[in-house]
Parts: structure tokens; sequence; C-alpha cells
């Protein structure tokens, strides 16, 4: 959150600095300043609270005690195959052995599946290294176990997480470009016969569910996603403000943060569900729909914020008709192309912005992340495609710069005559204003003509900063001296000469000494605001600030050259 207000400010002074300072030189030799217009507002749409279609509130996934994490290690994990009854387990002292988890690898990840209830003990993504343990990316604490499930069939309710399995194997290694593979887990001395079959695709995070119950009846099962993800990140606090419950009912998205969330208190969504998780900055744990059949029916959400780690917890809900439930799950990274040609909407799970100016920032940041993956196609460093993209972004700027700049000079030429106006029509202030709009009117000048270009690539800016504070394309980039373009300058490099950049450009456009200490507070104030803001931003930034010095050099050359032939010849 600290950082969202960081670059608030930081937002806010720039717009000062783009729009306020630009106005005041093209009307610097004005007794009064116009009242500016009032900015209209818009509402995001509300999250989709529970109302009176809402479903019931679904029964909670049964809770598990906290477990010691068993060794996941693929080399110990080859023991014998398949589990064994708990009454049959062979014994150690008179104490029943746990037994073997599963364990299936991919070149994507590797996770171990918990033959006591059949969840999932761990997820590591191989292709993501940690920051806050050796290692790749671990998706679930230690304490946690993913995919509680509970079923209310045919009117009663079976725990299968209270049930031991069999597994057709312990160790299942896919090598990439494999033919997808299944596992079966087959209740043991369990009073209703269960079989879960899972499908991995070597080459994809998604991972299809199918369970059968031995008795042909129509349900419900209810699958539990929580208490949080993981934080694998170098700020992990950050990493967890940005924790949330995300679904997609109805075609609309919808997420809650544990704040949101009363202790105790729930939120039950139905409707046609998609999918329905939890994501953090980078990370996702989703329950999907599956390919072909009913698709998910509700959703229900639980939270708590307090003084420690957040908690929520998302129970998915899937029919079960004729004793057979499907869903699939996607435990991995927010890939915006991986999410996008699933063809669930899965990528609009990253909300970007704040609510109240979501429907702005989103588009601007979905096209800013596309022109970049597609750029990153042809440069392979990150770092060259944000410099290439801040000269495209210039470039069709360039004419609304353009514009606004003599906007300015036509209004600094028409001041004298304005303050003639002022005077001759002092006490007459409404004859005042009349006279002076007929004066733009018939010289064609547009008051706000300077501002109001300069304001049209807001939005751009906004969205650039959601789309590094969490694309995960940008995680661990690295750039000439900069080791992650994701995170701060290490040696507050860029900052500095971005605060620079602005003082440069600044002195070039003022030309009022009642603005001298606006020309020095902007730069130092936005460079300590950008100090600790991801490099690849500032970097952006950085760019079009040279960028932009350069256009307005030229165009203050070019329009002082025309002008002085014009004074001679007076």
């Amino acid at each position: 959150m600290n950082e969202q207000r960081r670059v608030l400010l930081a937002f806010l002074l720039m717009m000062v600095v783009l729009a306020g300072t630009q106005w005041w030189y093209s009307r610097m030799t004005s007794d009064q300043a116009p009242t500016a217009a009032p900015d209209s507002t818009a509402v995001a749409p509300s999250l989709r609270d529970e109302g009176p279609a809402a479903t019931p509130a679904l029964p909670p996934p049964a809770a598990t005690e906290p477990v010691v994490r068993e060794p996941d290690s693929v080399a110990n994990a080859a023991g014998p195959r398949g589990g064994v009854a708990e009454e049959d387990a062979p014994t150690v002292d008179g104490l029943a052995q746990a037994p073997e988890p599963v364990v299936v690898e991919t070149p994507l990840y590797r996770l171990t599946i918990d033959l006591r209830g059949g969840v999932l003990r761990q997820v590591e993504l191989l292709q993501y290294p940690s920051y806050t343990n050796p290692g790749p990316v671990l998706l679930i604490p230690e304490e946690a176990a993913f995919l509680n499930r509970a079923a209310n069939l045919g009117g009663r309710r079976v725990a299968l997480d209270a049930t031991r399995y069999v597994a057709g194997d312990s160790l299942l290694r896919l090598p990439a470009g494999a033919e997808p593979a299944t596992l079966r887990l087959v209740s043991a001395g369990a009073e209703t016969e269960i079989e879960q079959t899972y499908r991995f695709d070597p080459d994809s995070y998604v991972i299809g569910v199918e369970t059968r119950f031995g008795e042909p009846a129509d349900g419900v099962l209810v699958t539990g996603i929580g208490p949080r993800l993981l934080s694998n990140e170098k700020k992990p606090r950050e990493d967890y403000s940005q924790l949330r419950a995300v679904a997609r009912v109805d075609g609309e998205v919808v997420d809650h943060e544990a704040g949101d969330l009363e202790e105790g208190d729930g939120v039950s969504l139905g409707g046609e569900i998609d999918w329905a998780g939890l994501r953090n900055k980078y990370f996702l744990a989703m329950v999907l729909s599956p390919a072909d059949g009913p698709p998910l029916s509700a959703v229900s959400l639980r939270g708590e914020a307090g003084d420690s780690l957040p908690t929520l917890e998302v129970g998915v809900a899937a029919p079960i008709v004729d004793g057979v439930s499907a869903h699939r799950l996607y435990l991995g990274p927010q890939e915006y192309s991986r999410l996008a040609a699933l063809n669930d909407g899965l990528d609009d799970v990253n909300q970007y912005g704040w609510s109240w100016i979501r429907w702005m920032i989103t588009p601007f940041a979905k096209a800013i992340v596309l022109v970049m993956l597609w750029l990153h196609r042809f440069i392979p460093s990150y770092g060259l495609v944000i410099v290439v993209f801040a000269i495209l972004v210039k470039a069709v700027t360039w004419p609304l710069t353009t514009k606004s700049y003599r906007s300015i000079r036509a209004m600094q030429e028409l001041q004298p005559e304005i303050q003639r106006i002022r005077e001759r029509h002092k006490e007459d202030p409404q004859k005042m204003q009349a006279e002076t709009m007929r004066l733009y009117r018939d010289r064609k000048v547009n008051p706000m003509g300077g501002c109001l270009p300069n304001l049209l690539p807001m939005p751009i800016l906004f969205a650039l900063f959601f789309v590094f504070q969490s694309t995960i394309e940008f995680r661990g980039q690295s750039f000439l001296w900069l080791p992650d373009l994701s995170q701060a300058d290490p040696l507050y490099v860029l900052p500095v000469f971005l605060g620079l950049s602005m003082l440069a450009s600044s002195k070039l456009t003022a030309s009022d000494p009642r603005m001298a200490a606006m020309t020095y507070l902007m730069p130092i104030v936005l460079t300590f605001v950008f100090l600790n803001l991801a490099a690849g931003l500032v970097l952006y930034y950085a760019i079009s600030n040279v960028l932009m010095f350069g256009q307005q050099w030229s165009l203050k050359r070019r329009f002082d050259v025309q002008a002085t032939p014009a004074e001679a010849g007076g």
C-alpha cells in the first residue's frame, strides 16, 4: 500500500507539472487564474456481493491439522508403488506409518500429493526461482493442505480429505513433449468408494481432475483452496498485500482481499462460475470449469486480515451428476499469453489499477502488455523492449505535444491584448469574459489547448505502473546494471537521472520568475517518489523525459527562429 500511495502522489505531481505549469506559462501575465473545469468521475462496477439471488453459503471444506512437511525430493519418492489402507499400514513400535506421498514432475512443476486425504502438500514451479527460499518457487505454505474436498452426495456429507487412498504410482515423471498421463487415487477402506483421476500435461500448468463415487447419485463437490499462497518475493509483505480471492461469475470478474471479508462472515456467489481461487502478485491457484461438462456452480469466500498474514479461503462447488464430478486446476504463473491461450477469460484475473479507475486503466494495461510481449519476440532483452516502447509511445504522442506547444505560444502572443481587455473592462467582469472569448474565437485559439493534449497520455502512465507491478514477464529480468526490472534500482542511478531530466525540461520551458521554485521543487520531490519504484517503470519515464526534452528544445528553437524575422520587420 505504501508503494501505491507513492505512485499516486507521483502521478498527481506529474499532472501538475504537465498541465498546471503549462497553463501557468500560457497565462503568465494574467492577474487572475481561470477556474479549472471540474473533473468528471466514474464509479467502477461494484463487487458482486451476496444478494437475494445468491446461493446459500457452501459447506466449508473439512479442516486439517497442521502437519510436518514430508520429504518431497524425487530421489526419495520412488518407494513401494501404491498406498495402503490405514489399518493395513506397516507399523513401527505399534504406530502406523504414513503412506508415502505421490510426486509428479514435469518440466514446469513438481507437486506432492498426500495420500492421507489426497490433498496437495506442495507445488514447486521449476521455471521460477524463489527469492525467499533456495530453489524454485513454492506455492503452498508448509502448514497448508490445498484441495480439501467435501461432497454433498444424495443428501449426506462425504469428506474426501478424511479418506486414505491407494495410488497407481508413487512417482510420475513426464518429459517435455510427452503425451499427457493420468494418475488414479482409489479410496482404501472408506464407507463410500471414491476414485480420483488426475490428468497431467507436461507442457501446461492445467491439471484435469475427475472424481467418481461408488453410487450414481447427484450432488455437489466443494474444493477448498487456502489459507494463502506462499510468498517467494523479495518484499513478502508487499506480495501478501496483493493476495486476492478471485472468481469469474456470469462473465464478471470479482475479487476480494482479506480486509474486505469480516472475520466469521463470508460471501456466497452463485451463477455460472468459469474459475475461482487465489492469486498474489505473480502466481495463481485456481479451480476451473471442465473443458467439456457442466460449469462450476457456486463460490464461497471467507477471510481475515488482522495483524498477522492475511487469510483467505475459497470454496468452489462443482456439480456431481450420476456420481461423477469434473473440474480443472491451474497452479502456476500469471503469464499473460499462457492464460489467454486457455480461452477461459483467465487473462482477466489480474485486475489492473484501483477499483475506481480500473475501467480506464485495464484496456491500456492489456494493450501495453501485448505490445511489449510482441516486441520481445524480436528483442531478447526486456530492458531494450522498454526503451523501444518508450520511443514508440513518444512517436504516437509527438503530434499532441507539438499541438500543445503551439497552443501555449499562441496564448503567450495574445497576452498583451488580453491584458488590455482586462484593463478596459476591469469594472465589468462579464464584459471582460465576453471580449476575451471573442478574441479566442477570432484568433482560433483554444485556451485549454496547452493542457488537454498532455493529459491524454496520462492513462498510459497510470497503466504502466500497474503493468510493472504485477507482470511476471519482468520478474528477474536484468538490464545493464539493473539485476531485476521489477525491483528498485539498487544504485539509484535511474531515479537521479530522471530527476535531472525533469529539471532540464522544466528550465527549458520556464520563463516566469514566479515559477522558479516549482521548477526545482517538482523534480526533487518526484526523484524521491521514484527511488523505490520498479526500475523498469523508472527506465521508461527516464527515456520518455529525454525524448520530451529533445522535442521541446526542437520546437522552441523552431518557433524562436520563426518569431525573430517578424519582430525585426516590425
